[in-house]
């Protein structure tokens, strides 16, 4: 009987410490706070939970403000061709932007520190940037030697790193450099993204995975052409890379 008793004590106790240890640890989705954030994703907002006192997902939305950008691409080949006057290079504007929302999971490894490794995804945009010719109709000289009996089998058209772009029938070129729609992220950082006082501060430190960028010229994705060492400043830049660094500076306040 004793041993009965004994053994429904300690039962009990047990349960009783389960339950406060979990009052204590699973704060469940007890508080909520929104953040504004900059960085080099852009200009955004989100909000937080926490799950435990170990792990708080973040929620949210980062908008890239438009950037023009004023450069040259040199024409593969120049000059009097064929009695076609081609130029040896064209002005062009690249312009990038892009929207994407995201949802993040910081993981606090130690439970009274404020160090985080983070893990999720930024979702949306695929276009990184674009690129066209400043003047209207800029090739249009270009397009008639391609569409002649000379340039059928040999074109002329602009050098973008390793692609080739050639202009459509009214003498234009309008290129896209795309990365992926879902852009894997891990990074770390210092700050809670639910702050245990009103207000907190939050910096991190890491990359998205943009995949390898495709390039399209008119609406077509083109493979790589090496034509030589092409040209377009940060445009070619732009078109090889496929990891994006992303430091961030976010400032929250709790809500709930």
């Amino acid at each position: 009987m004793k041993t009965k008793l004994l053994l429904l004590s300690l039962l009990m106790t047990s349960i009783s410490l389960s339950v406060n240890a979990q009052k204590e640890d699973k704060n469940i989705f007890d508080h909520l706070a929104v953040g504004i954030t900059a960085g080099t994703p852009g200009i955004g907002v989100d909000v937080a939970t926490p799950v435990t006192n170990y792990v708080q997902l973040r929620a949210g939305f980062a908008i890239f403000p438009t950037i023009k950008v004023n450069t040259h691409m040199n024409l593969n080949r120049s000059g009097n061709i064929n009695g076609y006057e081609i130029p040896s290079s064209i002005d062009v504007q690249g312009k990038t932007g892009f929207t994407n929302g995201k949802f993040l999971v910081d993981v606090f490894p130690f439970k009274h520190c404020a160090f985080h490794v983070t893990a999720g995804a930024y979702f949306g945009s695929t276009e990184i940037v674009k690129a066209y010719n400043k003047e209207p109709g800029a090739l249009s000289v270009v397009n008639d030697y391609n569409n002649s009996e000379y340039g059928i089998q040999n074109p002329i058209g602009l050098q973008l790193g390793d692609y080739f772009l050639t202009p459509d029938e009214d003498g234009n070129v309008n290129a896209q450099i795309k990365a992926w729609a879902c852009k894997p992220y891990v990074g770390l950082g210092y700050g809670r993204a639910v702050p245990n006082k009103r207000v907190g501060f939050m910096v991190e430190l890491g990359c998205q995975f943009w995949g390898s960028p495709s390039v399209w010229c008119n609406g077509t994705e083109l493979e790589e052409d090496k034509v030589g060492e092409g040209s377009g400043g940060i445009i070619k830049t732009l078109s090889k890379i496929i990891v994006y660094p992303v430091l961030n500076f976010r400032i929250c306040g709790r809500i709930l």
